[in-house]
């Protein structure tokens, strides 16, 4: 929730309607820390790949830690700027391609990636998950949950579209992230349930204790 004038003013220009929106509620957040992060500590540097209002800096700012958040919003990155937060210009869709000179002790996506902005590709369903578990230390942890709605354009059938889902799970499993499928209850209380084509999350070195 947004309470600063400044940062209500900023916010009001950002592209997605749920992100606009200053009364959004933190409560999401609060209980993926609860379910997800039981015993981890959140006093490190972590990557934020498409932070929104930077629900998840600001809960890492209260534990002692940083963030860089990464978006191509403008308005999204204005926000970041005046928070007092490390921010990125970057297009998700070229993360594969992008440079860091750092890694992060995690790296934190809500709702910001998507198993068919690549099409049927399996290649590039790997270069995906592994442009993520290359920008995490050795004994740093990963929690991402994919928006995996089917975008308008998409001219693949169901079983196509099955397949893309189980490629993405595929390409994260082999490099030894835990994959959970969510309940519809679950998703709604993380904050990700919506039209997508699953709900499901993957996870490195964390010990999920899910709740209804």
């Amino acid at each position: 929730m947004l309470t600063d004038p400044a940062e209500i003013k900023i916010i009001q220009g950002a592209k997605q309607k749920n992100v606009r929106d200053p009364q959004r509620s933190r409560a999401h957040f609060e209980s993926i820390l609860s379910d997800f992060f039981q015993g981890v500590r959140l006093n490190g540097h972590y990557l934020d790949l498409g932070p929104g209002q930077y629900d998840f800096g600001e809960l890492a700012r209260l534990h002692g830690g940083t963030s860089m958040g990464v978006d191509f919003d403008p308005a999204v990155l204005e926000l970041g700027r005046y928070k007092g937060f490390e921010t990125l210009e970057l297009n998700l869709k070229a993360l594969p391609q992008a440079h860091f000179d750092q890694t992060f002790d995690g790296v934190w996506n809500k709702f910001a990636l998507n198993a068919y902005w690549t099409g049927y590709n399996e290649d590039a369903q790997k270069e995906m998950a592994n442009a993520i578990n290359n920008l995490v230390v050795k004994e740093g942890w990963a929690w991402i949950a994919p928006w995996n709605g089917v975008p308008k354009s998409s001219d693949l059938n169901e079983g196509q579209l099955s397949e893309i889902l189980e490629m993405q799970k595929t390409a994260f499993e082999d490099l030894g992230f835990q994959s959970t499928l969510l309940t519809v209850d679950q998703a709604k209380k993380y904050g990700v349930n919506g039209t997508v084509g699953n709900n499901i999350i993957f996870t490195k070195n964390l010990k999920p204790a899910l709740s209804g």
